[in-house]
């Protein structure tokens, strides 16, 4: 299991399907669409969950290229057995 990841934020739920879908078919492999979690954002969301940093840049220029222009950026760490998620700005 792994308990460091990073997790990108979207604005609706069409968004994050779109551009994970989007990613997939163009053949990324180490992306997950996963649900917000609730200490994120409340309400019914998706979100693209992945490990490697380098996934940051590749969702950002992805997502502007498809007109997605607010994307939030989280790193989850398990502490003391809980996750704990901190913003990224970039």
């Amino acid at each position: 299991m792994v308990d460091n990841f990073y997790i990108s934020v979207f604005e609706t739920k069409n968004k994050a399907v779109f551009l994970y879908s989007a990613l997939e078919s163009k053949g990324y492999r180490g992306i997950q669409l996963v649900s917000t979690p609730c200490s994120i954002k409340a309400g019914c969301n998706y979100a693209i969950k992945f490990i490697n940093k380098k996934y940051i840049d590749i969702i950002k220029k992805e997502g502007e290229a498809l007109g997605i222009d607010k994307i939030d950026i989280y790193f989850a760490r398990r502490i003391n057995g809980k996750l704990t998620y901190k913003k990224i700005y970039i």
